[in-house]
């Protein structure tokens, strides 16, 4: 091999991601093929058997005929790190070396070697090799990504690219923000100049990344430690002359810095059924309109009639997501009930509704 340069030297290539067909396992892709290949020993005969790792980590690559791993003529789709004089990365202590930022799938990513291995995860003698996520910081509320990973290096003596593929999705999210190999290749195999992948103190590794695109809404709720109970009474008059399904509303109040108003049908709703006429309908409305979309409050809430000669009030609670959509009761009471003069709900041509309620959270959804 030859004497190692006088300086140390790194050359990345970020490539345009293409569509190709995954596989799993090894894969090797050359280049530029010859007329007349010569005969080639298999992986088994490459690699040593010794010390063979778990399916997650790479110690001696086995036979493409072995479950897992296959060929495929392509090179790696997103990233390429070409290390020079290696042998000084090793030998500075360095404990892993961070790529630039590249994008794929539409997010941006790292990618990271260890030359001496992730003694964290007791990968000595053994280079590790690791995908991270490079920021965080703009991407929503319970964020998650889903991913198939391709790790790649590059055999000088072949030129083909040599990579493990784990055919599971790995799941990005605030607590995994990279995924890996810790023994990706030992040493040994590495630094023999016969397997190709250290020459002339030089070796390429490369990485692919499939981000699996979701559907899926993502829904999170802070709740309030001490939340505040809140109260408000509306005098409702001229009762009587509310002869039509009208929507009557009350003024604002604030109630746990939020905007409400309290929502009164005296004659119900006017629908299909005969039955939403026979009721008077109830309800609670949040003022969204400074909201950012997708929010909503968590809100535990009573709609009281009160009783305004026996003090027997009528009431109904009930526990929702309040946003656009109002929380309340179309069935709040029947007409002839609240219409009774015994009950006291209705005095001389008046009543007083009520809403109490507390606000337990915050929802937001993606």
């Amino acid at each position: 091999m030859a004497s190692p340069p006088s300086s140390l030297s790194f050359k990345t290539s970020n490539k345009t991601m293409e569509a190709s067909n995954e596989c799993s396992g090894f894969r090797t892709a050359p280049s530029t093929p010859p007329s007349s290949p010569p005969r080639e020993s298999s992986f088994s005969e490459e690699f040593t058997a010794k010390n063979q790792s778990p399916s997650s980590e790479i110690s001696s690559p086995p036979s493409p005929s072995k479950p897992g791993f296959t060929q495929q003529v392509s090179l790696p789709d997103h990233f390429l790190l070409k290390i020079v004089s290696f042998s000084m990365l090793s030998k500075a202590s360095i404990m892993k070396y961070r790529s630039s930022e590249f994008e794929a799938g539409g997010y941006k990513w790292i990618l990271s070697v260890y030359p001496i291995g992730n003694k964290t995860k007791d990968a000595q003698d053994h280079i590790s090799i690791y995908l991270e996520l490079a920021d965080t910081t703009k991407l929503a509320t319970c964020w998650e990504i889903n991913s198939t990973i391709n790790f790649f290096i590059y055999d000088h003596v072949r030129d083909k690219y040599v990579s493990r593929q784990d055919a599971k999705v790995k799941r990005f999210h605030g607590m995994k923000t990279q995924w890996g190999i810790p023994k990706f290749i030992d040493h040994e195999t590495f630094n023999n100049p016969s397997n190709g992948y250290l020459v002339n103190d030089s070796c390429t590794f490369g990485v692919e990344v499939f981000v699996v695109k979701n559907t899926f809404k993502v829904e999170g709720i802070s709740m309030i430690r001490s939340a505040v109970s809140c109260k408000y009474s509306w005098k409702f008059d001229l009762v009587s002359s509310r002869t039509n399904q009208e929507v009557y509303e009350s003024k604002e109040f604030f109630g746990a810095d939020y905007k409400w108003s309290i929502l009164f049908l005296p004659n119900g709703i006017q629908g299909d059924a005969q039955i939403w006429n026979n009721y008077i309908t109830v309800g609670l409305k949040l003022d969204t309109s400074n909201f950012p979309s997708g929010k909503k409050l968590f809100t535990h809430f009573t709609l009281r009639m009160k009783d305004q000669i026996n003090n027997d009030d009528y009431e109904r609670s009930d526990t929702e997501l309040i946003s656009l959509r109002v929380g309340g009761f179309r069935r709040f009471m029947a007409l002839t009930k609240f219409r009774d003069p015994e009950k006291g709900f209705l005095v001389n041509d008046a009543c007083i509704v009520e809403a109490e309620f507390e606000v337990l959270g915050i929802v937001t959804v993606e």
